[in-house]
Parts: C-alpha cells; structure tokens; sequence
C-alpha cells in the first residue's frame, strides 16, 4: 500500500474514531439523565452499566487516536514477563468467576435475573480472553498492539 493511501484511510479512521469517541461521551450524558430520573434500581443499574461500558471505550478510543497521532504504543515480553504471575493469578480469578456464573446461570429460575447474569458471564469471558492473551505476549519476541 502506498503512504498515500495509508494516509487516507488513517484520515478516515481518525474521522472516524473521534466522532465515535462524541457519541461515546453523549452516550455517558445521556445515561446520566436516565439514571437521575428513573427511580427504579434495576434501570438504574443497568444504565449506569452502559455508561461504565462507554466510558471504557471512550477510553480507548483516545488510546488509539493518541497511538495513530502522537506515538505508536509498543508492548514488548520484558514488560509483560513483569507482570506475568500477577497475569497468571488474574486468568485464575476470572476462570472462577466463569464457572460460578455459569452454575447461577443454569440453576437461575427468574428470567430476568438469569439475562442479567448471562450479561455478566459474557464481560468475565471478554475478561478472561483479554487477560490470556496479554500473558501470551510473553511468549512473542516483540508485540505491537493494534
């Protein structure tokens, strides 16, 4: 690929990414209007959730742009090797989660109460993913994350 066209579509991304990071931010305003007028405690929850979920990626979303704008973000195996026991205790927390939520999930009798906690299962298994393969970086002579 050309620079050129590198440098188009890292133009569109860019475009992109920072007018998803607004709709990030109006989502987190927008929830806090939910939640300072619902007096209900499950939407409360639920939309304090979502606005925990946006401001996460809002997060993210800047720690991309600031890698395609300012400096490219490396991650090499030394700096996770410093980590790795903590890594390794990490993934075994998460694990135990899984499996506790998945035995409530199966045993659950309310509906609702078993979405909620499929909800909850699918984030520990985004926990755990994301976790393995952070400590798998160790085993890479050099990793760029992307």
């Amino acid at each position: 690929m050309t620079r050129l066209k590198t440098a188009i579509i890292d133009t569109k991304i860019l475009t992109l990414l920072k007018r998803w990071k607004e709709l990030e931010a109006a989502t987190i305003k927008s929830c806090g209007a939910i939640t300072k007028k619902s007096k209900n405690p499950l939407v409360k929850t639920l939309i304090t959730s979502i606005a925990n979920d946006s401001a996460k990626h809002k997060s993210i979303l800047q720690l991309i742009i600031d890698s395609m704008t300012k400096k490219a973000f490396v991650l090499t195996p030394d700096e996770v090797s410093l980590i790795a026991a903590l890594l390794d205790k990490h993934i075994d927390l998460e694990n135990e989660a899984i499996a506790i939520a998945e035995q409530a999930v199966k045993i659950s009798k309310d509906p609702v109460t078993r979405q909620l906690l499929r909800l909850i299962l699918e984030d520990e298994k985004k926990h755990a993913t994301l976790t393995e393969e952070i400590n798998g970086l160790k085993f890479s002579t050099l990793a760029k994350i992307t």
